[in-house]
This record gives structure tokens, C-alpha cells and sequence, in this order.
């Protein structure tokens, strides 16, 4: 479909971000931007980098950024469809690469089209692997479709070490990818399932281990992959995909109508029991975003040529989701509507000030795609 252009000076805002004044476009299709002119030389730091500099994306997180359970249920079928309990990898937000999937892989590819990284097609979930003897592409990977998306289901933050031995292991191998002179866009989200395993007690899933486990992971970027920005997102408040779903729309296919069976119930813990549960899950998502900007303080200081760490907060309202916001599989996780919309609003983002990135994420199925211009540069600060 032919994207329609909107030229227009444009308020890059979720809620009362500064207005950028250069002329800008939305479009419906990323196709229908405007090229950028070459630059001889590219970029000459990580802190003039345009879409066209980077060559390698690659992305770490949980479920969400493996893409899974995104297709949903086709009620009107019968039987079993492995789409439905598939990860659509090549559809995730931020390291799809299927033909015309809406991602920030994509949007980057329209600039760059030799990027190399971006994840494709779909395949049946695998879950962290913790035994220190298993094989990382034996148990948890399938590289030659997983290409660079090093998330798996299930991960929490503690979880991202074992991606790095992945993800730099396969950025070093893979053909097309310069391991040592390519310019990287690393993709970060993770927390979710830290936030629906903080009431058991069981694991130290306070701010504080969440926070060394971002640090430790970033200090082992910082070391071990050459020019690289790391987009780090913040996370959001799970505990909303519950209120949305308490009175068991028929969506979300409760069994007898009852919203106790509705798969989010099963997928994470911190739904069952006591309204408690999620005033602590809503603290605790309040405490790792607030680490999360203490350590994008901190790696400001760690900044060099070649590396650096962008931070962007997700406030997501999900309480203002419609329904088919979320997988009518489980209810819990994000349909491919909402990643599609999540791409194009962190892709905008991504050459807004890192001040003028607050503000509440707000759904909207119709928002439109950001162009960038030959003045915007991805934002570190």
C-alpha cells in the first residue's frame, strides 16, 4: 500500500515533548521517506550517527522481543495451528527483519540496506538455559533465523549474560557483519518477568540486583563489542495488562467465564493472590526504571568515541489498550498491532533529547511513521 506523506513541522511528543523545529515528515510506509544524502566518511563518533551508519542490529530481552505468542487465536479455527504457540522473531518491534514487517530493524534497513542482524520468520519457544554445561545453540538458539535477536522467553534480567555469550559469539561469525568497523545499534528491554516473580521471594529481584545485572551486562558490552550505541528501554507497568483483563473480556477466552483461567493468571505469578501482589509489582517497576536512569547517568560518564548507552523510558499506558492491544492467545503479551505501533514510537524517539523522552506512551493503531532528516542524529542525551 502506498504510504500517504504529511509534511508538517513536527511536535515529537508522548505527552508535552519540546517541538523540534525542522521540517519533517510522517508517513504510513517508511519506503515513502526521503533518502539521506551520502556523507563522505559517515558518522565521525557515536555521537553523529544516522540511520544510514548503522550495519549491525541486534537486540537481547524476554518473550517480547522474541516475538512470541503475537498472532494470537484464529477463533474461527479449529484444531491445532503452531503459529499460535510460535515466536514471530521476524516481526518483533525492534529486530524483525520479515519483508514490510514495521520494526526498527526495518526502519534502519530503508537507510542502511546492507544491515545484517534482524531476525526472521518464526520458531516454536525455547526457555533460558541454566545448566553451565549445555550448549547455547544446542538449547536455547537457531542462528541462522534468530540471526542477532539473542532474547529468549521466559529471561530475566539475571538471564543476560548467557545472551551476551550468544549474541557476541554470532556477531563475531556471522557473514556480511565487521566485527571490529561496523557501526551497531544493540536493542535493550528486559523486566517484565522480573516483575511477575518479585512476590515469592524466592530470587533477589530487588531494583538493586536488577540494576547489577543491567550494569554488568553494559560493562560487558562496553569491553567486548567495537561501536556500538545500546538503546536501553525502560520497563512498564505489568500489572496493568492485569486490571485490563479482570472482568474477563471474551477476547481473552476465559473458560466458563471465569477471568481466574485466563492465561496471563498462569504467566505470571504475581497475578494470583492478594490485590497486594500488583501494588508490589507497580513499586518494583518504579524501582528498576528509576536504577535504570542512575546507570544511564553513570555510563555518561563511561562515554567514549565508539560506545555509548541511550536511555529511553517506556511509560506505557496499557491501561488505555484496547483489547486487541494484547495476544487474544494469553492476554499478556503484546499483538502484533502493538508492536508495530511500540516500533514506530521508540523509532521516533530515537532522535528525541533524552529529557524530551518522558512523558506517557499513549496507543494509537494509526500513528504514522517518523522520517528522519539530515540534521537528526540518534540521541545519547
Amino acid at each position: 500500500m502506498v504510504g500517504t506523506m504529511v509534511p508538517k513541522v513536527i511536535v515529537l511528543s508522548l505527552a508535552g515533548l519540546a517541538s523540534l523545529c525542522v521540517n519533517a515528515l510522517e508517513v504510513t510506509n517508511i519506503k515513502d521517506c526521503p533518502t539521506l544524502s551520502r556523507r563522505v566518511g559517515g558518522a565521525a563518533n557515536v555521537t553523529d550517527l544516522r540511520p544510514d551508519d548503522i550495519k549491525v542490529v541486534a537486540a537481547m530481552g524476554d518473550s517480547i522481543t522474541a516475538g512470541a505468542f503475537m498472532l494470537g487465536v484464529d477463533n474461527e479455527e479449529e484444531g491445532f495451528d503452531i503459529r499460535t504457540y510460535s515466536e514471530s522473531r521476524g516481526e518483533s518491534y525492534s529486530i524483525g527483519g520479515n519483508r514490510d514487517a514495521i520494526t526498527l530493524a526495518k526502519f534502519i534497513q530503508n537507510y542502511s540496506p546492507t544491515a545484517q542482524g534482524a531476525s526472521i520468520g518464526s520458531r516454536f519457544p525455547t526457555t533460558p538455559c541454566v545448566d553451565e554445561n549445555c550448549s547455547i545453540l544446542q538449547y536455547e538458539y537457531r542462528p541462522l533465523n534468530d540471526r542477532l535477536n539473542a532474547a529468549i522467553s521466559g529471561s530475566m534480567a539475571m538471564n543476560l549474560d548467557r545472551q551476551l555469550d550468544y549474541l557476541i559469539t554470532r556477531m563475531k561469525t556471522m557473514i556480511g557483519v565487521n566485527f571490529n568497523q561496523h557501526w551497531k545499534l544493540l536493542t535493550i528491554q528486559i523486566g517484565s518477568n522480573d516483575q511477575c516473580a518479585s512476590c515469592n521471594g524466592v530470587l533477589d529481584l530487588s531494583p538493586d540486583a536488577y540494576g547489577k545485572h543491567i550494569s554488568t551486562a553494559l560493562e560487558r558490552i562496553k569491553s567486548s563489542i567495537p561501536r556500538v550505541i545500546v538503546n536501553l528501554l525502560g520497563v512498564f507497568k505489568v500489572s496493568q495488562v492485569y486490571t485490563i483483563t479482570e472482568d474477563g473480556p471474551a477476547y481473552c477466552r476465559p473458560q466458563n467465564n471465569d477471568p481466574n483461567t485466563i492465561l496471563n493468571r498462569q504467566m505470571c505469578s504475581c497475578f494470583q493472590g492478594a490485590d497486594s501482589n500488583r501494588t508490589h509489582m507497580d513499586t518494583i517497576a518504579d524501582g528498576y526504571n528509576a536504577k535504570l536512569q542512575e546507570i544511564y547517568e553513570d555510563f555518561k560518564s563511561k562515554q567514549s568515541d565508539t560506545f555509548a548507552v541511550s536511555y529511553m523510558p517506556s511509560d506505557i499506558n496499557i491501561l488505555g489498550f484496547p483489547i486487541e492491544a494484547l495476544s487474544n492467545f494469553d492476554c499478556f503479551h503484546p499483538s502484533l498491532i502493538n508492536h508495530q505501533w511500540i516500533a514506530k514510537t521508540s523509532w521516533q524517539n530515537l532522535f528525541v533529547s533524552q529529557p524530551d523522552r518522558q512523558g506517557i506512551w499513549e496507543f494509537d493503531a494509526n500513528k504514522k511513521i517518523y522520517c528522519p532528516t539530515e540534521f537528526d542524529r540518534i540521541r545519547i542525551s
